[in-house]
Parts: structure tokens; sequence; C-alpha cells
């Protein structure tokens, strides 16, 4: 059986990938990263008769990142066994051409909310009530850990391309997002840290241009 766990929403779809890795416990693993993945070691993996085959499981991760002629050299070897199970993680979501070297495997997207994204594009000078409204509804269903994350990998994506806010307000911002993540984690936040975010925000978008 083949499984592949994709989508923008990693921390979802690496948690489901890990949970099944824990059935493969008695199992003999070959465990690679597509960034050191040998096809040899794999085909010898594979093909090489074992006592205890029918326990062997092909685990790889990022294993859609290979270029195009690795990618379908690793399709015609794991399809040519189909009798081992194979378990596929991506960091992002998979092409769907791609996809298709596997006709047989069984699926998993997982897949970050819109409201996220829109949340994010409402982080504009004077433009309070809008992010707040979107901020409300996106914290009652996202984990605020990973609502952090994005905010954090947002403004750093700013500060380093074009932003309507300035680079000083921006790098201030940044930091006041670090120094909330570290007393959010080590229990020293004398506030719910939804609101703190929020204010931190709010103070951005009010430093206009």
């Amino acid at each position: 059986m083949i499984y592949i766990f994709h989508g923008n929403h990693t921390s979802q779809s690496y948690n489901e990938f890990s949970e099944l890795l824990n059935n493969y416990k008695l199992h003999e693993k070959f465990h690679q990263n597509s960034k050191n993945l040998e096809i040899d070691s794999l085909n010898r993996f594979i093909n090489t008769p074992s006592l205890f085959s029918e326990t062997k499981v092909v685990i790889i991760e990022n294993l859609f990142s290979l270029l195009k002629p690795q990618l379908e050299a690793v399709s015609k070897l794991i399809n040519s066994r189909p009798n081992l199970d194979y378990l596929f993680w991506q960091d992002k979501k998979i092409e769907t051409v791609k996809l298709k070297l596997f006709p047989k495997s069984t699926v998993k997207i997982f897949v970050l909310p819109e409201v996220l994204f829109s949340t994010l594009d409402s982080i504009r000078p004077q433009n309070k009530n809008e992010f707040v409204k979107k901020y409300q509804n996106l914290v009652s269903i996202l984990p605020f850990e990973l609502i952090l994350f994005w905010f954090k990998n947002h403004l750093r994506r700013q500060l380093t391309t074009y932003s309507k806010f300035s680079t000083t307000s921006l790098k201030e911002t940044y930091l006041n997002l670090i120094k909330l993540d570290y007393r959010s984690k080590t229990g020293k936040l004398l506030e719910f840290k939804e609101n703190c975010l929020e204010r931190i925000i709010l103070s951005l978008i009010d430093s206009g241009p």
C-alpha cells in the first residue's frame, strides 16, 4: 500500500504521517529524505530477499522534490513491488501530474484555511476593523503557535521584499513577536497570548506607512 501525505498545513500532515508510522515500529525500515536518497540503496532494500520481507516498509520524506528523471525512476521501482508498504510525506502541496505516478496510492491532503491568508493580507496600514474581525475568526479555528509562526513569517518576508510599513515598524513588530513566542513558551506571559498578539499587530497597523 502507498500512503501520501501533503499540503500546506505541514504540521497537521506530519502529525498524521507520524501517527501512521507508529504502526510500523516492528517493521524493517528504509527511511530517508529526498536530499540523501540513493536509488540503488532503495532498490537493494526492496528487492533483497529477507526472512521478514513481509514486514518491510519504505518511508521517504519530500520524495516529490526530486528532479523529474529521478522521481520517475523511483516511482517505476516502487510500482514494481506493490506488496510492500510505502509512506511518503511532502512539505507542500504536490502537483497532480506527480501524484499520477502512483495511481494506486492513498492520498491525504492537508490544507490551511483561507482565512489565515486573508488575515495576513489584512495586515495593512489603517485597516484595524478588517484585521480584528478576521483575526478573531482565525484564533477560533487554528492553534496559536501556528498563527504566530505564520505572522512572523509574513513580517520576515516583508522585511526582505516590499511593504507598506516602514522598516523600523516592521523590525520592532517582528522582535515583539519573537519576545511573545519566548514568553508564551516559558510561562512568563501575563496576559492571554491571543490578546497580546492582536495588540502587537494592531500597533503595527496604527503605525501607518
